[in-house]
């Protein structure tokens, strides 16, 4: 698994622009090499997934360098694998495409959309199929009053257009630009994910600290999503915050305030990477998707055949499994299958001999 995991790194780091200053050729020659190692690892389904999971950061969070590079890598894709290991992926690229006419019909509702106006900040939504994207955990955040406001309206909107449909807000991938005033250095960009927004709009026109249980009451973030917000804010390179006291690490009872000594030259500054950064939870459920996904191919393929054969011996029906199934497999993960399918009684074990199984219709 590790090196599908690792061809579909190399190639996300290319694809947000890792290699700056190669021309068109060049990366078109980097995806050719990679495509030739792909070619030859087993774990296919690993690769899908953790390229899904990167192409998703890289179209939501505009982190991608090249359109056409992208597209060009899909098409490589589906030359080696068939259409179906890449329907997901295209239809990611056609949900940002239809986004943005959902924003254009957002734009022209007056109604709704003079209430983003009047709040004096700009909205972009993107409305994503769940099918096709990866499965992100709900995370919860309070959000300030005109944040809330811009929510509800699109949602009016769209729901009012779109009868039947559900949405649910991705919060762990919004992103947004704040503009702050800092005493040494000005006026500020920040391109800050939407938690980091959420915290820092907590200290808007106050001169004074908060605690972190303080921020933890005020923002509904979950614990640990927030001590890696305030650690990104207060403790990495561009400290938008300062702690008390000082150190590497968030802890219960530490004091947090605007940082008065602030002092970056450039105008916009990124303080958002910590999105793109893989968590090693995300990491293990990446993993463990590919491994549920997996069980559910061995099932399918034991009931197909077993379907065929109705009579089976154990050796048989894993001989005919190692053959169909298209990721390495150990005898004793399949035997497990086996197992769960005769408890659920798709199969069962001949009662005159204990090698050979009877399919149930």
């Amino acid at each position: 698994n590790r090196p599908a995991e690792l061809i579909a790194k190399h190639i996300d780091g290319k694809l947000r622009g890792a290699g700056k200053g190669e021309t068109e050729d060049e990366l078109e020659h980097v995806l050719d090499r990679a495509m030739a190692l792909f070619r030859h690892i087993q774990g296919k389904d690993v690769f899908e997934a953790f390229y899904k999971k990167d192409l998703a950061k890289r179209l939501l969070l505009g982190k991608s360098a090249s359109v056409d590079a992208e597209k060009s890598m899909i098409s490589r894709l589906k030359a080696e694998c068939g259409s179906q290991f890449t329907t997901k992926l295209e239809g990611m690229f056609k949900d940002v495409d239809i986004s943005r006419d959902v924003m254009r019909s957002f734009r022209a509702d007056a109604d709704k959309f003079q209430k983003i106006e009047a709040a004096g900040v700009e909205l972009y939504v993107n409305v994503l199929t769940a099918g096709y994207w990866p499965t992100y955990p709900t995370q919860e955040v309070s959000l300030p009053p005109e944040m809330d406001v811009m929510q509800g309206a699109f949602r009016d909107h769209y729901l009012g257009k779109h009868g039947g449909r559900r949405l649910v807000w991705q919060n762990s991938l919004g992103h947004c630009v704040l503009r702050a005033e800092f005493p040494k250095c000005g006026t500020k960009e920040l391109a800050v994910s939407l938690f980091q927004a959420v915290v820092c709009l907590l200290f808007n026109g106050q001169s004074e600290s908060l605690t972190f249980e303080e921020i933890r009451a005020a923002t509904g973030i979950d614990d640990k999503e927030l001590r890696r917000t305030l650690q990104s804010l207060a403790c990495g390179k561009v400290r938008v915050l300062v702690k008390e006291p000082k150190g590497r690490d968030v802890e219960d009872g530490d004091v947090f305030a605007v940082n008065e000594q602030f002092n970056e030259r450039l105008y916009r500054i990124k303080v958002n990477s910590i999105q793109l950064k893989e968590t090693k939870e995300e990491n293990a459920a990446t993993n463990e998707r590919v491994f549920q996904d997996r069980q559910y191919q061995i099932d399918a393929a034991i009931v197909r055949i077993m379907k065929t054969r109705k009579t089976l011996s154990h050796q048989l029906l894993i001989a005919e499994l190692l053959a169909q199934v298209k990721f390495p497999a150990k005898p004793t993960d399949l035997k497990k299958r086996i197992e769960s399918l005769i408890d659920r009684e798709y199969l069962e074990r001949d009662r005159a001999n204990a090698q050979v199984y009877n399919y149930l219709a």
